[in-house]
């Protein structure tokens, strides 16, 4: 029997022959390979050929899903967080000539606020499943994603808030 690399360096040594072959466009020069520097050794020529014909592993689909989900919530939670921080000074504003309206007013913001979290948990967990799913189809010796935190998020995009007004 004949094993496959044998049968498949004969075909090719024949359309080399055949003359088949000496019209590549590339033909002669170096294989650019773009290394990315996660991917597997012995997978990057396999990938680099997916990915320069549009098509990936369905564990880099996901990936890119997560990326983009996760770049979606953190806009939303920064476009929430400057509206809250907003109503917030309205209210603060409104008590300096009305303390029931001041008042009032920063019930509702936080009210506000409370439920634009409960929809980010929501979003979050959405990723979170892609998530685990991509971290179950990831090949070893890739690392996996961390799951999205809203809290942590919500901390971060504080901090990073309370250093730019510095």
């Amino acid at each position: 029997m004949t094993d496959w690399g044998s049968l498949i360096e004969e075909e090719i040594k024949k359309a080399i022959g055949d003359g088949r072959l000496g019209n590549l466009p590339g033909a002669g020069k170096p294989l650019k390979l773009d290394d990315n520097p996660y991917t597997p050794d012995d997978l990057r020529l396999s990938y680099k050929i997916l990915l320069d014909n549009d098509l990936a592993p369905e564990w880099i689909l996901i990936g890119r899903s997560i990326e983009e989900r996760s770049a979606r919530l953190l806009e939303n939670m920064q476009r929430g967080l400057r509206a809250y921080k907003g109503a917030l000074n309205d209210a603060y504003r409104a008590a300096i000539t009305d303390a029931a309206a001041g008042q009032h007013r920063h019930e509702r913001a936080e009210a506000t606020w409370q439920r634009a979290i409960a929809t980010f948990e929501e979003a979050a967990a959405v990723i979170n499943n892609e998530i685990l799913n991509y971290n179950l189809k990831v090949p070893q010796g890739i690392s996996h994603k961390a799951n999205f935190n809203v809290q942590r998020q919500i901390k971060r995009l504080i901090d990073a808030q309370a250093q730019a007004h510095r």
